[in-house]
Formats: structure tokens, sequence, C-alpha cells
């Protein structure tokens, strides 16, 4: 269900034993691809920003210590989930906020709560790749509405436009989103984009 993501280095028979060689290359790629899925994944467990993108440092850093121990794009994945789960879960407990803040937190990776976030956290990378090709202002609205997740409001007082011409050029963005995604046979993620934004 999850690795909507394209890059050519997932079919690249090479790639794991360049990775596993410690090539830098190998590493950056790996790097660039799953960066904002993760940080969009960990931000959703422990609601703060700055917490998810340490947390994510330091997961990668932990896998650059272990390459070796990889064969395959699948293991790295599931190791950089894993290790962000965990350290999310480690966060939330020594801020005593746990069952306060996620009583029905998971208690593993397999539940349908944790693959839904890290579902929901790769369609985000997928539509940024999108969302780069928009004009500049419908860009910087989705990138601030979905990446930042900021309100209405908040987007109104950077952009210094009214919050209901915020709302027309956010639905306009949207319809030239959607558009791209179909013009690529990506009709089907559409919907699942569309829930992803109402969960905003």
């Amino acid at each position: 269900m999850l690795l909507l993501i394209s890059a050519a280095f997932y079919n690249d028979p090479q790639f794991p034993e360049r990775f596993a060689r410690g090539e830098e290359s190998a590493f950056r790629q790996v790097f660039d691809s799953q960066l904002n899925p993760l940080c969009f994944f960990a931000q959703k467990l422990t609601g703060n920003r700055m917490e998810a993108e340490d947390i994510v440092s330091a997961a990668f850093c932990k896998l650059w210590q272990r390459h070796k121990d990889f064969t395959s794009m699948a293991g790295i994945r599931s190791f950089l989930y894993t290790t962000v789960r965990n350290q999310c879960l480690d966060f939330l407990k020594h801020r005593k906020v746990i069952e306060a803040a996620h009583p029905a937190l998971p208690k593993t990776l397999n539940d349908t709560g944790i693959e839904a976030k890290m579902y929901q956290s790769e369609l985000l990378q997928l539509i940024y790749l999108e969302i780069q090709s928009l004009p500049e202002r419908s860009r910087q609205i989705l990138e601030w509405s979905f990446l930042e997740e900021l309100s209405t409001a908040e987007i109104s007082a950077k952009m210094q436009m009214t919050e209901t011409h915020v709302r027309v050029e956010k639905s306009r963005a949207l319809v030239q989103l959607r558009t791209a995604l179909r013009k690529k046979d990506l009709w089907d993620s559409t919907l699942l984009f569309a829930l992803l934004w109402q969960a905003h």
C-alpha cells in the first residue's frame, strides 16, 4: 500500500550495494526522497515540528552508521519509519502527555493508525513534487497549508490578503493540482489527497 513515490533508484539493482558500501550519493538519494514524508509522519505523531525534524535527523544519522546492514530499499524505509516512530513515542512519554494527547496511539508499526500516517506522509511527498510546478502564489499557499499546516487566517496575514481571497486562491490552487495529477495518471491519488486535505 505504501511506496507511492517513483524514484529511479528503487529499480536500480546496484543501489543496495552502493548504499552498503557507504556511497554518499546513495545516501543522498534516500535522504532526498524520505525527508519530507518522515518529517510529516513525525510531526503528526508528536505535534511538534521542531522536535519532529530533530527526530528525523537522528534517524538518518543512525541509518548512516549502520549502512552496511541493509540490502534493500524496503529494509531502509522500514528502519527509518520504525526508528522515527519509536523516538516519537519516547518523546511523548518523556513529556508525560502520551495518554492525554494520544489515548489510542497504536503500539506497533503494523497498527492501522500508524500505517495511515505513513501512507499520508508518502502521499504528501507525491503531492509536494507536483506543487513545485504550480505558479508561485498557488505553490506558496499550498506549501503553507500542507507542510506548515497554517490556518487561513495565518496565511492571510503572511500574504496581506483577506481570508476570503486566500480561500479563493487556495481553491484555484487545488484545482490546478488536481489537473496536474490527472494528466500524470494519478487521478486515483486525488481521492486520497482530498481525505488528507480534509484532515487539516
